[in-house]
């Protein structure tokens, strides 16, 4: 089975059976993921669908509420489990607690924030891990124009549609990117992920492995200003505001 990537990017045109005349299809853009391929994805275990990775392998994953903490996990333990070395993790900021960041991986996984969060602070802080200085709007440019060629990438998504459509739910910013230059689309489908519409398309038959949950989305609980915040708060609308 040819992979998602050489798929998105092969010669959009199909052979008449009775002829060697090539028929062009409607769909030109081949590499866009919310144009549906001839293919299937396969359905299987985060243990399974993670034992694509190999060392010195590029991995990209998605962030925010939008983490796919269980599979990534899966990522950590095949990782020990399989010896491998020199994987480079590429996101902007995850939730969870970045297993792949424990100093015991440090010789396994290496992280390359573009965005960087609590989890990964210490590792980059100890020289474990790397934080890219960007601007938001330029972190798509790193994959379109190749600085950054994933092997892997990590997604959470919703569930498809009765048509396939499945979503990237409440985190497209560079991920639409990342998976329109990736060369493995691993996706956690989440039951709880929301469906969102827009440039968030993405048809399963992009997904190379997919990986049924139904778990909540990460989330901060809303807690109380401390007595330093509020008093930040106060000197900041006595003084500075109108």
């Amino acid at each position: 089975m040819m992979s998602s990537l050489a798929l998105r990017f092969a010669p959009r045109f199909a052979v008449a059976s009775s002829s060697s005349q090539k028929v062009n299809t409607y769909f030109t853009y081949s590499n866009q993921i919310s144009q549906p391929m001839d293919r299937k994805p396969t359905y299987t275990t985060a243990e399974e669908a993670v034992k694509c990775i190999k060392s010195g392998n590029t991995v990209f994953a998605s962030g925010a509420a939008a983490t796919p903490i269980h599979v990534l996990d899966a990522m950590t333990k095949h990782g020990k489990d399989s010896s491998l070395r020199d994987i480079t993790v590429v996101h902007m900021h995850t939730e969870g607690p970045a297993s792949y960041c424990a100093p015991d991986c440090k010789d396994i996984f290496r992280s390359k924030s573009t965005f960087m969060g609590g989890n990964v602070r210490q590792a980059v802080a100890e020289g474990r891990g790397d934080a890219i200085p960007i601007f938001l709007h330029e972190i798509p440019i790193l994959f379109r124009r190749k600085l950054i060629q994933p092997d892997v990438a990590i997604v959470s998504v919703s569930p498809p549609d009765e048509h396939g459509y499945a979503t990237l739910g409440t985190s497209v910013d560079c991920v639409r990117a990342a998976l329109e230059n990736s060369k493995t689309i691993i996706a956690q489908v989440n039951k709880q992920m929301p469906r969102t519409f827009g440039d968030s398309i993405i048809h399963e038959s992009h997904f190379d492995y997919a990986v049924n949950v139904d778990i909540p989305l990460p989330a901060h609980a809303h807690k109380e200003m401390s007595e330093t915040e509020t008093k930040i708060g106060k000197l900041i609308a006595e003084n500075l505001v109108e």
